[in-house]
C-alpha cells in the first residue's frame, strides 16, 4: 500500500495476525507516525463484525486518553470499510522482543531501568480502569535513547480475543495469566503476572513456562511452578527469586496488586528476601521469625548432647571402659539419647531410673490437677515430665486425657455448627467447621463424614460447570479452553489433533448433553459419565452430520481449587 486515508506509506514495521503496521507520514504537520491496521474480514466466520468494530474503537478512544510518557499516543482511529486502523506515536527504535532475541543479556539495573517506567505507565492506565491483557516484549518499544514505551493499548483486548482460535500464536500465549489461558475474567492483576514472565525471562534468559506446544504451555501456566531464577542464572540474589514467586502466583490474589509494589521490591532483594524469610517461617510472640527459634533449639541440643556426653564419661570413668567403648558410648548417646547407653551399661542401669523417672510427688500432682479437672494444668505438669522421660506411660495418658477434655468445648459446637450448615445446605461453611473439627481432633469421624459429604456437594456444581465450559468450548471452537481443562500435557496433546480435525473440518458445530452422574472415590477424585449428542456442517459438503453419538466418561482429579480431566473414556 501507498496511503491510507491521508497517511503516505513510508514502510512496514510489522505484520500480526490481523492486519499490518506500517510506517507512515502525517502529510498535514510533517509527523512520522505508526499506522496499525485491524482487517476485519479476516476474523473466523460467525463473528459479530459489528460489535467487534465498535469494541475496538471504544477502547482504542479511552485508549487515546491516557496521556503518560511512557504509553504509545494514539493521534486517531479511522473505520474505512472493512479496514479499520489507529494512527500512533512513531518510535524510532527496536521492540524489547528484537533486543532480546539479539542474545543480551541484562543485568539487575538494567531490567529496574527497563520495567521501571513500563510499571509506571501501567500502574496508570489501571487506576484509570484499563487493562492492557497482552503484555509482552514485542509490545514495549525503546528509542534511541533506551526510553521504553508500551504499545497496543485500546487493540490489545480485540486481539486477544481472537486468540482461542486454533493457530494461536506461541509468544503471546506464554505471556498469559492462569485466569486468562483458562477464560474467566481478567483485571489488572493478570498484567502484573505478564509483567512477572517478562522480569523472569530477562533475569535467566528463557521463558518460566516453556513448551513446544500450546497444550503443554498452558498446563504449566495453569499448573506447574517456573524453575528457579537462582538455580538458572546462579550469581543472582536470591531475593529475585521471591519477587518472580509473588509475581507469577497462580492466585491473582496472592500477587503483587500493583506493579509498583513489585518494582518497589526488585529494587532492595534483600529487603525483600528478609521479608520471605519471616512471612515462610512466622512470628513468635516476641516477635521473632521462628527460624530463629529453631536455631537457638539446635544449638541448645548440640549443648545437651556435649553435657551428656561428659556426665556418661563420669559415670563411665570408675570402670574399665576402653577408649573405643567410649567412643560407641558416645556415638550412640547422638543417635538414641543417654538412657540407651545407661540401659546397657551394666551397673549404671539403676542410675538410669533415678534420673528419669517421675517422682511420686509428680505423679500425685498429675493425678489431682486431672481430678480437679485443671487440664490446662495437668497438660504442663504431663510436658515437663515428658520432656525428662518420653516414654514415661502414665504422663502420656494423662497428657491425652487432658488435650481431649479441652478440646471438648471447642469440638462439640462446631461439629453441631457443621452438621446444621450441611442440612441447611450452607455446604461451605460445613466444610470450614469440619475442618477446624479435624484440626483440634483429626480421628474424629462425624467430622471426616460430613467434610466427605458437604465437599463433594460443592463439587457437583463445579463439575458439571466443567462439563459445561467443555460443551461451549467445542461449539466455539475453543482450543486453549478445551486443552486447558486437562491435567497432563500428553493427555492434551493426544486429544489436540482430533480437536483440530474437528475444529478445521466443521462449522456450526452444536453439542447437546444429557444424563450426567458423577460419583466420588474420594474428596479429590471424581467420575463423571454423561450422553453426548455432537452434530456439525462438513466444510466440503455443506451437510449437517453426526460427528458424536454415545456415551463419555471422564476421570477427574482436583488440583487446588479447579478440577481437572485426567482420563477420558
Amino acid at each position: 500500500m501507498k496511503q491510507i486515508g491521508k497517511y503516505k506509506i513510508l514502510g512496514t514495521l510489522g505484520k500480526g495476525g490481523m492486519g499490518i503496521v506500517y510506517k507512515a507520514l502525517d502529510p498535514d504537520i510533517e509527523r512520522e507516525v505508526a499506522i496499525k491496521t485491524i482487517r476485519f474480514d479476516t476474523l473466523t466466520e460467525g463473528m459479530e463484525k459489528e460489535e467487534l468494530l465498535t469494541r475496538v474503537i471504544r477502547e482504542a478512544k479511552a485508549a487515546g486518553r491516557l496521556n503518560h510518557p511512557n504509553i504509545i499516543t494514539i493521534y486517531d482511529v479511522v473505520r474505512d470499510k472493512d479496514l479499520t486502523y489507529i494512527v500512533m506515536q512513531y518510535v524510532d527504535g527496536p521492540s524489547l522482543q528484537t533486543v532480546i532475541d539479539s542474545g543480551k543479556s541484562f543485568s539487575p539495573q538494567e531490567i529496574i531501568d527497563t520495567l521501571k517506567p513500563v510499571s509506571d505507565s501501567l500502574d496508570f492506565a489501571h487506576q484509570g480502569g484499563i487493562v492492557h491483557r497482552d503484555i509482552k516484549p514485542a509490545n514495549i518499544l525503546i528509542d534511541k535513547s533506551g526510553q521504553p514505551f508500551l504499545a497496543d493499548f485500546g487493540v490489545a483486548r480485540i486481539e486477544t480475543s481472537t486468540l482461542t482460535q486454533a493457530g494461536t500464536t506461541v509468544g503471546t500465549l506464554s505471556y498469559m495469566s492462569p485466569e486468562q489461558v483458562k477464560g474467566q475474567t481478567v483485571d489488572k492483576r493478570s498484567d502484573i503476572f505478564a509483567l512477572g514472565v517478562i522480569l523472569y525471562e530477562l533475569l535467566t534468559g528463557k521463558k518460566p513456562f516453556g513448551g513446544d506446544n500450546m497444550s503443554t504451555i498452558v498446563y504449566r501456566i495453569v499448573n506447574e511452578e517456573p524453575q528457579r531464577v537462582t538455580e538458572i542464572n546462579k550469581e543472582l540474589h536470591g531475593g529475585y527469586e521471591s519477587v518472580v514467586r509473588r509475581a507469577l502466583a497462580k492466585n491473582p490474589e496472592d500477587r503483587y496488586q500493583s506493579c509498583r509494589e513489585m518494582i518497589s521490591d526488585l529494587e532492595n532483594p534483600s529487603r525483600m528476601a528478609e521479608a520471605t524469610l519471616a512471612y515462610e517461617f512466622g512470628k513468635e510472640a516476641g516477635g521473632e521469625p521462628k527460624k530463629r527459634k529453631i536455631t537457638f533449639v539446635l544449638a541448645g541440643a548440640a549443648a545437651l548432647v556435649a553435657i551428656i556426653a561428659g556426665g556418661a564419661y563420669l559415670l563411665f570413668s570408675g570402670r574399665s571402659e576402653k577408649p573405643s567403648d567410649l567412643a560407641q558410648n558416645l556415638e550412640t548417646i547422638k543417635k538414641e539419647g543417654l538412657n540407651s547407653v545407661i540401659r546397657t551399661s551394666g551397673p549404671a542401669a539403676g542410675t538410669a531410673a533415678a534420673l528419669t523417672a517421675p517422682s511420686d510427688e509428680g505423679q500425685a500432682k498429675l493425678r489431682e490437677s486431672f481430678d480437679g479437672k485443671a487440664y490446662q494444668e495437668t497438660v504442663r505438669l504431663a510436658d515437663e515430665i515428658l520432656a525428662r522421660d518420653p516414654a514415661n506411660v502414665p504422663a502420656k495418658e494423662y497428657l491425652n486425657k487432658a488435650r481431649a477434655e479441652i478440646l471438648a468445648p471447642q469440638v462439640a459446637p462446631l461439629l453441631q455448627s457443621g452438621i446444621s450448615s450441611y442440612a441447611g445446605g450452607n455446604y461451605a461453611q460445613c466444610v470450614t467447621d469440619m475442618e477446624k473439627v479435624l484440626k483440634v481432633d483429626k480421628d474424629n469421624k462425624d467430622a471426616q463424614k460430613y467434610l466427605f459429604q458437604a465437599d463433594t456437594a460443592l463439587a457437583k456444581p463445579e463439575i458439571t460447570a466443567l462439563i459445561e465450559r467443555h460443551r461451549v468450548a467445542e461449539e466455539n471452537k475453543d482450543l486453549l479452553t478445551v486443552l486447558s481443562l486437562f491435567n497432563s500435557p500428553a493427555l492434551a496433546d493426544s486429544l489436540q489433533a482430533e480437536y483440530k480435525l474437528l475444529f478445521n473440518g466443521y462449522d456450526g458445530i452444536k453439542s447437546i448433553i444429557s444424563k450426567v452422574s458423577l460419583s466420588f472415590s474420594s474428596r479429590t477424585s471424581a467420575t463423571a459419565a454423561y450422553s453426548q449428542l455432537l452434530t456439525a456442517v462438513y466444510k466440503k459438503t455443506g451437510q449437517r452430520k453426526i460427528v458424536f453419538e454415545g456415551q463419555k466418561t471422564w476421570h477427574l482429579r482436583r488440583q487446588g481449587k479447579d478440577w481437572k480431566i485426567s482420563a477420558v473414556q
